[in-house]
């Protein structure tokens, strides 16, 4: 077996792992999670050698779950866009211009509180490696958010549309997190908010299943 065949298995076994309904896979990675968080908030060294110690568990358990510090970076992210997404969604019964600037005001304080993690991350990412692997989870939960719950111009394709939101969020965010750009999360968060196209600040109202027009069927009471 090649080097290469043993990084791919390794990378289907994690993939396996990630996917199973078993708690224990994911009671290792929330205390991976956790590790971070605290190595991220004192200022500690963040390595795979350390976050392993500070959440009890060894070296090899660690690499049973991620490739490297880089990888459990990314998934981080992954499932905060996610979760910010999933909580936008449910709030969006109604139209509510403020849930995009909660949206990012989330995404933000996630990033202030890993900032060093990231900074380590981003600092040594190669050209388009860590950076684009961010920006295509983004594009995704973006795309999502696009297609599901706004009314972007009739003639925009959804997809050239959030992929352009991405790279340009995730550019700054990056550069923020490096110290290219000066500002208070809340001043970031305010200034991704009104970047964004007006037609985004607007969440469309779910409609009731079986009811296309958003009418209330014949004889319902009002």
């Amino acid at each position: 077996m090649t080097r290469e065949d043993a990084t791919a298995d390794l990378a289907s076994v994690r993939d396996a792992i990630r996917a199973s309904t078993d708690r224990r896979p994911a009671a290792t990675r929330s205390r991976l999670y956790e590790a971070v968080r605290t190595l991220a908030t004192t200022d500690a060294e963040i390595t795979v050698k350390s976050v392993a110690e500070a959440a009890g568990i060894s070296r090899a358990t660690f690499y049973t779950h991620f490739s490297g510090i880089d990888d459990l970076a990314l998934h981080l992210q992954e499932l905060t866009f996610h979760e910010i997404s999933q909580h936008t969604s449910a709030a969006s019964s109604r139209v509510d211009t403020s849930l995009m600037e909660q949206s990012q005001r989330a995404l933000i304080a996630h990033y202030g509180t890993y900032r060093s993690l990231y900074a380590r991350v981003f600092t040594i990412a190669t050209p388009r490696g860590a950076e684009s692997r961010v920006v295509e989870i983004m594009r995704t939960e973006i795309l999502a958010h696009i297609v599901e719950g706004t009314r972007p111009p009739a003639d925009l394709d959804p997809t050239i549309a959030a992929t352009y939101i991405a790279h340009a969020a995730v550019g700054l965010i990056v550069d923020w997190v490096l110290g290219d750009v000066t500002a208070t999360q809340d001043e970031l968060a305010h200034h991704l908010t009104q970047l964004m196209p007006a037609w985004m600040h607007i969440s469309v109202p779910s409609v009731p299943a079986g009811d296309p027009d958003g009418q209330r069927p014949e004889g319902e009471n009002k």
